[in-house]
């Protein structure tokens, strides 16, 4: 394999998500943090993702949530499902409160993250890299510079990690996302 040829809109993805991640306090760049970058992307794949509900305020909550879980008792609840069977999480958790005091219903943190400057470039994780490779190979089947569109379609396709739940917790399809990302070209 030559040298992947990168251009200009994937190079600025790449430090988007980097600073994404170094916001975060994250010593790696992730496939999270590409998706975020993707989202946030004033390109045709950025609409593309933007247009099918993956935005960067829907990313950063939903890697939050699954990063660091629940805050409360009953952050994680269906309000509604339970609203349906005639329980009113809000009222419960007043009562609890009310009862025992807030200390007692507040969930306690079980790591904090060290919000420290990382210098130079940040390592990307195994499922970022293999991302990045399935986007120079798609680029070099085609003869092409890897572009922002072959790491939005790698991206969207991850399998595990936290992509597929990010973009679940989101009502989007990777199926049909990857699709119009292709379409877009």
């Amino acid at each position: 394999m030559r040298n992947p040829q990168f251009d200009e809109d994937v190079r600025a993805l790449v430090c988007t998500a980097q600073d994404r991640a170094r916001g975060l306090g994250h010593p790696w760049i992730g496939c999270e943090h590409l998706l975020y970058a993707i989202a946030h992307s004033p390109t045709p794949v950025g609409e593309v993702a933007r247009a099918h509900g993956v935005t960067p305020d829907g990313v950063a909550a939903q890697t939050e949530r699954l990063l660091n879980g629940p805050r409360g008792v009953f952050d994680g609840i269906d309000a509604e499902a339970l609203a349906a069977i005639g329980i009113d999480p809000q009222a419960v958790g007043d009562a609890v409160e009310a009862d025992l005091g807030p200390a007692p219903v507040a969930r306690p943190q079980t790591w904090r993250r060290r919000r420290v400057r990382l210098p130079g470039h940040l390592p990307v994780t195994r499922r970022a890299q293999s991302c990045l490779d399935i986007a120079v190979k798609d680029a070099e089947r085609g003869g092409t510079r890897v572009a922002e569109y072959h790491i939005g379609v790698a991206v969207v396709g991850a399998d595990g990690g936290l992509v597929p739940p990010i973009l679940a917790a989101l009502g989007v399809s990777s199926p049909q996302l990857r699709t119009a990302i292709r379409a877009r070209r």
